[in-house]
């Protein structure tokens, strides 16, 4: 593998790079930079043909360094720290002020450890106070005037619900190998009144004439997750908590298509400068800036 001439090192390449070092898989760091795994691939190719050096041994379910992978790994890292220093010392205003920032439990325990770290970086004087809740808990503090901001899931296209951030399909989940779908009724671990999907997916059961009971209910994906990986239910899950210990149930299994949820952010009209930055940079780490 001979390296390519002339060539600078893109920070996108690099955060890719860094980001499957840290996870061992191609198809949880693409959810984390937030795309395709067939476009991660093609980054880590550019980024091995620009380097002529092979960075990743690949394994059938994940990948691990090679020696000039873990060499490079440092640098990689040194190069995106002076980057944000960089751009924090120069570019970005250095804004001072508190918010009070409300996200759903399941994206905010697999989201905020990056977003929150990135605008550390680069915005250090800024505190930022978290709430983990549901949707409908956050809404009602944001509406309280107890949250300056909140994340929530909807199950609608409504921009009066706030600005889009990010959409995704929902599908049924069950154990890779479990039996729990074919029983009647259909065993479900569904989310608690007042989630969008729940009511969603309970509407494409019944246009299926679909029997079923809720026989778990959780506040959260992991509560529900956790049901499914006993086999003792299924669950209508985020297609980006698809695992390889999951099965998706299709129309084949008997299961028809449940539809999208959406993430929308809101925030009080008087956020001020730095709440107005953390916003555009949540929106910013989901690729969806308006």
């Amino acid at each position: 593998m001979q390296p390519q001439q002339n060539t600078l090192l893109e920070t996108d390449l690099l955060k890719t790079f860094v980001t499957i070092s840290e996870t061992g898989n191609f198809t949880v760091a693409a959810k984390r930079v937030f795309r395709t795994p067939s476009a991660v691939s093609m980054q880590i190719k550019r980024l091995e043909d620009l380097l002529g050096r092979a960075l990743f041994v690949r394994h059938p379910r994940h990948v691990t360094l090679t020696s000039d992978g873990e060499a490079f790994l440092v640098h990689a890292k040194d190069i995106l720290r002076i980057n944000d220093e960089a751009l924090s010392r120069f570019r970005v205003p250095r804004l001072e002020g508190r918010i009070r920032f409300g996200v759903s439990d399941d994206f905010g325990v697999r989201y905020l450890p990056e977003i929150l770290s990135r605008f550390a970086s680069t915005h250090p004087l800024v505190e930022v106070e978290v709430l983990l809740s549901t949707s409908l808990i956050l809404t009602r503090k944001f509406e309280a005037g107890e949250i300056d901001m909140i994340l929530t899931v909807s199950a609608q296209s409504d921009p009066a619900l706030g600005q889009l951030v990010h959409s995704e399909p929902l599908v049924w989940v069950g154990a890779r190998d479990g039996i729990a779908f074919s029983r009647t009724p259909t065993p479900l671990a569904m989310s608690t009144h007042g989630c969008p999907w729940r009511a969603a997916a309970l509407a494409a059961l019944d246009r299926s004439g679909r029997p079923y009971r809720i026989a778990y209910t959780s506040e959260t994906g992991a509560g529900q997750l956790a049901a499914v990986m006993a086999d003792l239910a299924i669950a209508p899950l985020p297609i980006s908590l698809l695992g390889e210990q999951h099965r998706r149930l299709t129309e084949k299994d008997g299961f028809g298509e449940i539809g999208s949820y959406q993430l929308r952010l809101q925030k009080i009209p008087d956020i001020g400068s730095a709440g107005q930055a953390f916003g555009d940079h949540v929106c910013e780490s989901f690729g969806q800036a308006e």
